[in-house]
């Protein structure tokens, strides 16, 4: 009798993912932590995608294809196989191409305890599975996840995202305030981290508990090298480009309750970050930045 949290709804949006979503089918069936339903929303793929997707949902019953009757993209396919699932208490998020290790959902469940959102650590491989040598948090530069919920945001706001979406177990309280996700929000991902700082809590793992396929753009030597801190504060002190900063600031302001008086001066001061619009303001940034160093670029 496995230890759990009830049925789980395990999301996962494809497009086009006929050469990599069978294998990550099968990590999921192989699961450990066995109560789960599956909800895949197809996004109109013009390969054989929704060919493969059936035949493993003629083979288990807790398989749910749903095919879009247009293409919604990336983040509103999630958004839309998430308003799909069964009311479930937890959420989790999966995407196409990626493999599960079999103990990823009893992972979550382990730690996620109180908090509204649970997240942890991946292994970065080649297309083929073979892996780089490098886990995600080493190539984000994540050695030290802040513990204060307001310090992870800063992070996610200033810098980057560094819980990836494919390894969170999410709160059904959390997704009634995220739903739908509001406009200008580039990524749903960063959208439930960052609003999990302010409503709930977030608990993340440095233990991998997926496999993160890197192919086509992705795998670029680039993309495989550990994110340098000193050029990301050069990048933000020449002048941040993040046009979804605003409305995530908006969001978390409107779709949370009871914000003590430090969460509000913090998110004010985030919102005049991102304004950024006099002389005075930028100096300002640049000295936020400069005396935040260590806190925002999450050094140990």
């Amino acid at each position: 009798m496995e230890e759990g949290v009830g049925m789980i709804s395990i999301v996962m949006a494809t497009y086009n993912g006929a050469r990599y979503v069978g294998e990550q089918i099968e990590s999921i069936l192989s699961q450990t932590y066995h109560d789960f339903e599956l909800v895949i929303c197809d996004d109109c793929s013009t390969d054989n995608t929704l060919d493969i997707l059936y035949q493993y949902a003629e083979k288990d019953q807790r398989i749910r294809i749903i095919r879009n009757q247009h293409n919604l993209g990336f983040r509103d396919n999630f958004q839309h196989a998430i308003q799909c699932c069964a009311k479930t208490e937890y959420v989790a998020l999966c995407d196409q191409d990626d493999i599960w290790t079999e103990d990823h959902l009893q992972h979550l469940v382990d730690i996620i305890g109180d908090k509204s959102l649970a997240c942890a650590n991946s292994i970065i491989t080649d297309q083929n599975l073979k892996p780089t040598g490098c886990t995600l948090s080493q190539q984000q530069s994540f050695d030290n996840p802040p513990c204060d919920e307001m310090l992870k945001s800063q992070t996610i706001l200033l810098w980057r995202n560094p819980y990836q979406g494919s390894t969170m177990l999410v709160r059904r309280s959390l997704l009634d305030r995220a739903l739908p996700f509001p406009e200008g929000v580039s990524f749903h991902d960063s959208w439930l981290a960052v609003l999990s700082c302010f409503a709930g809590g977030m608990v993340y793992s440095s233990h991998a508990i997926s496999l993160y396929r890197m192919h086509g753009n992705n795998a670029s030597g680039d993309k495989m090298r550990p994110m340098s801190r000193l050029k990301a504060l050069y990048a933000r002190l020449l002048g941040l480009k993040a046009s979804d900063r605003i409305p995530m600031i908006q969001g978390i302001i409107e779709r949370t309750d009871n914000l003590n008086t430090v969460q509000t001066t913090y998110l004010n001061r985030m919102m005049r970050y991102f304004l950024n619009d006099s002389l005075w303001q930028k100096i300002s940034n640049a000295a936020y930045l400069i005396r935040n160093y260590h806190t925002i670029f999450t050094k140990a």
